[in-house]
């Protein structure tokens, strides 16, 4: 009975469709539309509990359950949140638990990274069954054909098990005519092969035979008749054998879950006979037929019921390590790294974007300034940004200290690696600290790090120090420096070389004058002597007129302090 369109329409509608091909029409011809409706009405009860509970109920189920889903993913920069462009991983194994700790379901991710749960799956939900059949007409053999049946129906439940039996029935009518000159025992036997090549690599072989019956023969009479003291008629016999195989690996039930077709192929051979004496002639007519029974067994489909759950990555995707896991993708959830656990409370909605941010292996640390020279990064010691970090080893990369002092190089394989810093050239170079991961240090240098796979490298931290500030030269009053290493004493200001031809290219000595005793010739404290003065003296000199009238006073007054010393010699002896 088909039920095509029940899709569209509603049980009454379905009942007309049953009646019409019934022949209602013809047993009420009188009746209006709306009077066969309310007769059919009064039988919907009984007609409806023959439809089966798994149709149309079906699609109301698969529309109405709540979801819980998420993704598993790359998470690039590692903030716990999936963006644009991160790579999805596939294959990943998500488990669903209840309230109860019981697994109410189990999925891998797809090839978006994607996980569903809407159904419970949960243990101690009874099991049922679908049973279909396929018939291998009665053929004469040997013979081979195939068969088909329609594949399970997912949105009924989960498929657990198929189990597929295969019974074939030989039919053999078998003459014998014993040809030997002495008296023989001639024994029939009815039997053959029946082999089904089934999908998921099964075959099942049932080998059915039976005794068709035995005749003592007298010895050969002349007539190939299959009559007589020497022949015999067995008659037809039947011979049925069965095979029975289990299919429960998730991937050999694949092929049996959908919306097309399961194709099973099938072979017959004939190997009835008869034996005994030493020459028998014989007529054997052979045809064979087989039953073909495969059962799906399956839980039911039941929505997830509102309440907690825990939704766990059992395994972490090869190559990766664990990152942030996110409710909603708007904030990572709080301590989830090294978790892999999501809680959620599933209400009247969907649960969705419960993500599970995964990390490669990765490099990382940072440049700052170690005050206290400790080699420890200790909170408040400042970053140093824009210092260039060079990546060798496994893979090659350079990567540029950020504002906060910090570099990282992302995504990478398993293998040994190098680091090494570029000395930032306005600081002195201090302690390096190897990172969590391990590995031996230089200066400016970590190498022989052995980085596995989703391994996380952090805290390779180069520390620096702040170069000394130049004390400056102090400078005495009246703002003169004697820079000079002639011992003369500063003077304020210096005095230099004026008037025509005269040269004071070189910077004069500081504090200090040098005057030629040549006339007609000076030179500054670090001039060139013997170039030819303007004037006629040490008068042309106007700048140096004070110095020679504070000599001529000093002059002066030595001179008179000698006459006075000896006018008191003289007294002093009578003179």
């Amino acid at each position: 009975m088909a039920l095509v369109g029940l899709g569209h329409e509603g049980p009454e509608d379905f009942l007309l469709v049953i009646a019409h091909r019934r022949g209602f029409r013809a047993r009420y011809p009188g009746r209006s539309s709306a009077a066969r409706r309310l007769v059919l009405a009064a039988s919907a009860v009984s007609l409806l509990a023959v439809i089966p509970p798994a149709l149309a109920p079906r699609a109301a189920i698969a529309q109405s359950c709540p979801v819980i889903s998420g993704y598993v993913y790359y998470d690039i920069n590692n903030n716990g949140i999936l963006e644009a462009g991160e790579p999805p991983i596939a294959g990943s194994p998500i488990e669903l638990r209840n309230a109860a700790v019981a697994v109410a379901g189990s999925v891998v991710t797809d090839a978006n990274g994607f996980y569903k749960f809407q159904y419970d799956r949960s243990p101690g939900i009874p099991t049922q069954t679908v049973t279909q059949n396929a018939t291998f007409p009665v053929t004469t053999t040997d013979w081979t054909t195939s068969k088909s049946i329609p594949q399970f129906d997912a949105s009924l439940g989960t498929l657990k098990s198929v189990t597929i039996t295969a019974t074939g029935t030989v039919t053999s009518t078998i003459k014998a005519e014993s040809l030997d000159i002495d008296t023989a025992t001639v024994t029939a036997t009815t039997g053959g092969t029946l082999t089904i090549d089934a999908p998921g690599g099964k075959q099942l072989v049932a080998v059915p035979s039976s005794q068709a019956g035995t005749f003592d023969a007298a010895p050969f009479d002349g007539s190939a008749d299959y009559a007589g003291a020497s022949g015999h008629d067995f008659g037809s016999s039947d011979a049925t054998d069965s095979a029975t195989t289990a299919i429960t690996e998730v991937a050999a039930l694949a092929a049996y879950q959908g919306t097309g077709n399961v194709l099973f192929g099938a072979k017959v051979v004939a190997t009835s006979r008869t034996t005994g004496g030493g020459n028998v002639q014989n007529r054997i007519t052979t045809v064979a037929g087989g039953q073909l029974t495969v059962v799906y067994t399956y839980t039911p489909t039941t929505c997830l019921k509102a309440g907690p759950y825990t939704i766990n990555q059992t395994a972490e995707p090869p190559g990766y390590s664990d990152g942030l896991e996110t409710s909603g993708n708007t904030s990572p959830i709080p301590g989830t790294r090294g978790t892999d656990t999501i809680s959620v409370t599933l209400g009247g909605g969907d649960s969705t974007n419960n993500n599970f941010g995964e990390l490669r292996a990765s490099l990382q640390g940072c440049v700052y300034v170690d005050d206290n020279n400790d080699g420890v990064k200790d909170l408040g010691e400042a970053p140093i940004p824009g210092v260039t970090i060079s990546l060798g080893g496994a893979a090659t990369k350079t990567a540029t200290t950020g504002e906060d002092g910090c570099y990282r190089f992302i995504d990478l394989t398993a293998g040994t690696y190098t680091i090494t810093e570029t000395q930032p050239a306005a600081y002195l170079d201090g302690k390096d600290t190897i990172g969590s991961q391990g590995g031996k240090t230089s200066n400016d240098k970590f190498y022989d790090i052995v980085l596995p796979a989703g391994t996380n490298g952090i805290n390779n931290n180069f520390g620096e120090r702040y170069a000394p500030t130049p004390t400056p030269a102090s400078t005495p009053p009246g703002g003169c420096v004697n820079t000079s290493t002639s011992g003369l004493p500063c003077a304020t200001p210096p005095v230099t070389c004026a008037g025509t031809g005269c040269d004071n290219s070189a910077t004069p000595l500081r504090g200090s004058v040098v005057l030629s005793n040549e006339p007609g010739q000076n030179r500054t404290g670090n001039g060139t002597p013997g170039v030819p003065s303007a004037g006629n003296g040490l008068l042309e000199q106007a700048s140096s007129l004070n110095v020679i009238l504070i000599g001529l006073a000093i002059f002066a007054a030595s001179g008179w302090l000698a006459f006075l010393a000896i006018g008191k010699r003289r007294e002093g002896r009578g003179e």
